[in-house]
């Protein structure tokens, strides 16, 4: 175990059919939506047998942990994967997610959303205009963020033993924001820790009721929930003009040399 298997993660929102995924055939991170967002025992039970056919296809058995909640209780047959619930009252201690791997996620996923509001408070457009599709992008970038040494670190601290696995060292440090970016937003009333931790308390899983089932048959129209984010169609030419001019644009400007890793010119 050495932390660089991530799984590409599923979110969950209330819209069936945000406008602003229309046109897109290719998304960085799976989308599932229900009247609650929440995490249910079937939107739980797809995602598993989707992940038993990726190690059955990859002929592989894993041991997968997971807390012991009502969402997880009624998991279908699994030919590749093995579940293993943590002990309830021991959970916050044992799970490496609460060692600082969600904290850490949260932390790069929340200064993209600040450098998002500063881009558009400075070409004067609405502050809070993220669409969904651009918070995936933000959930995909962020979860690349979290490094290997922070996953296999947080598994030490919860217990787990392995000979290889290193010391805690500064990985987890990484929570600390860039203070000119959350400085430079107006009126800002938390600091950028509590603001991480803003919605802590958010019920995030359950069950829905039969009548919220029902609902989601009616409600699979295209949703205004968040959209005024329409992408308009770009050709492959269009698209290798622009990357020209980016080109042109990292020669005549002093960049980091990471953009040039991309390999995209």
């Amino acid at each position: 175990m050495d932390g660089s298997e991530k799984i590409t993660p599923l979110v969950i929102g209330k819209s069936a059919k945000p406008r602003c995924f229309k046109g897109i055939n290719s998304f960085p991170t799976k989308y599932r939506s229900n009247k609650k967002a929440w995490m249910t025992p079937e939107l739980f039970n797809e995602w598993l047998v989707s992940l038993n056919s990726d190690m059955k296809r990859e002929k592989r058995h894993i041991l997968l942990f997971l807390d012991n909640c009502t969402v997880h209780n009624n998991a279908p047959p699994l030919s590749n994967v093995k579940l293993q619930f943590f002990p309830p009252n021991l959970t916050s201690k044992l799970q490496p997610l609460d060692q600082g791997i969600i904290h850490n996620f949260k932390t790069f996923y929340r200064r993209e959303v600040v450098k998002s509001v500063l881009d558009n408070f400075e070409n004067q457009q609405n502050v809070t205009n993220i669409s969904i599709l651009t918070a995936l992008i933000m959930i995909d970038k962020a979860w690349r963020a979290v490094t290997p040494l922070t996953i296999y670190s947080c598994f030490k601290k919860s217990g787990f033993p392995s000979p290889n696995l290193v010391e805690m060292d500064n990985t987890l440090t990484e929570f600390n924001a860039e203070p000119s970016l959350w400085e430079a937003l107006p009126e800002q009333d938390l600091t950028f820790d509590d603001y991480v931790l803003v919605n802590m308390d958010i019920a995030v899983w359950g069950a829905l009721s039969d009548a919220e089932i029902v609902a989601l048959d009616h409600n699979n129209t295209e949703s205004d929930e968040d959209e005024s984010e329409k992408l308009t169609p770009v050709t492959l030419s269009e698209a290798k003009v622009s990357l020209n001019k980016l080109r042109n644009c990292f020669l005549q400007n002093h960049v980091d040399q990471t953009f040039y890793k991309l390999h995209l010119f």
